[in-house]
């Protein structure tokens, strides 16, 4: 095993030999490299997450490796560089922030690779529990390190000496269970709908982004089973959008997610949904093209061109009448903005209230109730209502039954069946 990577590290190092060719001095004799170090967790990834929860730490290694054994005992040492964190939320389009130096431990001494030795010993990194102004601040934070030659007797390669610790903090938190009193009564007027109140008018977006995270606990056989709507209540589909599940290509699991926006066909998700997990469903346009994500890659598109949307309803399951089993939703944010994917990728579990173009941001994690605070302080309260909605079309009051007062919560929203 050792002498298979060590083949592969000579490949970064032919890499380093040209791009010494091409910003080596001009009076310089290019020379191959005999030998050089990199950080052996960045050969094959420029970055690595680490997920964590409430008050628990996380820990990971950094390797220094050569590619080639050590003729003499040869030293290193790893620092955090800002400028890596920097570089990399240019060419990825993220926006992680600085780790504070209280919510790490990293070793400053010098790591050894020993004579005849082609590694260090791996060098034990400590992501410690978060404070609360972390916690509540919304960002993802990231670790980012370089690795530099101690002794300055070994070459250090470029890229393969930068690596990225991201930080995914999850807040464990309570979880609202939708039609779950219908699920035990089969009453019809228990069926629910989430409305978000944006205001008495109609919001006129250039771009927007809808988006939130869901958790079913089962897939039904029927179709057309609508889990979120916008609606400028125009008539038609100009001023509308809305996502359904489907069957699709055969599967008799309704779990295909079906974009309906402005103009026909709908487009299916290229991918389907799967059951017992939280998934991350996110709508986004940005005045040519609408684009459905799940967990942050783009699962369908379409292109209709329009140069403003008017939406005056915002709502979860608006079509409750045709959807008839359990489910739960939280982390749902409205953006006038289109949001990129990168950016729906490191923010699916929290984001920062205060971001640019955020709107209206529900957690979703009262613990009891039935209605919903906005984060970002703008007072749009978002309210479950009984209701039995057949279609999102026609006057949105018409078959409301009134607040939810008996909606399910659990306790822990990663344990939901408990």
């Amino acid at each position: 095993m050792k002498k298979i990577l060590m083949n592969l590290a000579g490949k970064s190092l032919i890499a380093a030999i040209v791009l010494a060719a091409a910003t080596g001095c001009n009076d310089a004799e290019l020379k191959p490299i005999d030998n050089a170090a990199y950080i052996a967790e960045a050969y094959k990834a420029t970055s690595t997450m680490l997920s964590f929860s409430n008050d628990e730490s996380a820990q990971t290694t950094l390797t220094a490796r050569l590619g080639d054994r050590a003729a003499s005992d040869v030293t290193f040492r790893f620092e955090v560089s800002p400028e890596v964190l920097n570089r990399y939320n240019e060419l990825n389009g993220t926006s992680y922030v600085l780790l504070p130096e209280t919510a790490y431990t990293l070793s400053k001494d010098p790591v050894v690779i020993g004579v005849g030795e082609a590694s260090a010993s791996p060098l034990q990194v400590e992501i410690l529990p978060y404070s609360e102004e972390m916690k509540e601040s919304g960002v993802t934070y990231a670790l980012p390190v370089k690795l530099y030659s101690a002794d300055g007797r070994m070459q250090v390669l470029g890229d393969n000496s930068e690596f990225l610790i991201i930080c995914n903090w999850m807040r464990i938190v309570p979880a609202p269970i939708f039609n779950a009193e219908y699920e035990s009564t089969f009453d019809s007027q228990k069926l629910n709908r989430v409305m978000f109140d944006m205001g008495e008018e109609a919001i006129t977006f250039q771009a927007y982004t809808f988006e939130f995270l869901m958790y079913m606990d089962e897939f039904a056989s029927v179709d057309n089973m609508m889990i979120v709507g916008l609606d400028g209540q125009e008539g038609g589909l100009t001023n509308r959008m809305w996502v359904r599940f489907e069957l699709n290509g055969g599967d008799p699991i309704n779990r295909w997610m079906q974009l309906n926006t402005m103009v026909k066909p709908a487009v299916y998700a290229t991918t389907p949904n799967q059951a017992k997990t939280w998934q991350h469903v996110a709508i986004t346009f940005d005045g040519t093209t609408t684009r459905l994500y799940l967990d942050g890659s783009q699962v369908g598109e379409k292109v209709a061109p329009n140069p403003t949307i008017k939406f005056r309803y915002f709502s979860l399951l608006p079509q409750p009448v045709s959807f008839k089993r359990s489910v739960s939703f939280r982390e749902v944010r409205l953006w006038n903005v289109a949001r990129t994917a990168s950016q729906l990728a490191n923010n699916a579990t929290n984001v920062d209230p205060n971001s640019n173009g955020l709107l209206g941001y529900w957690k979703m994690d009262e613990g009891q109730g039935y209605t919903f605070n906005d984060a970002t302080g703008n007072g749009h309260t978002g309210m479950c209502e009984y209701s039995n909605a057949g279609d999102i079309s026609i006057p949105w009051n018409d078959t409301n039954y009134g607040p939810a007062t008996g909606l399910k919560w659990v306790e822990n929203s990663e344990h939901m069946d408990e």
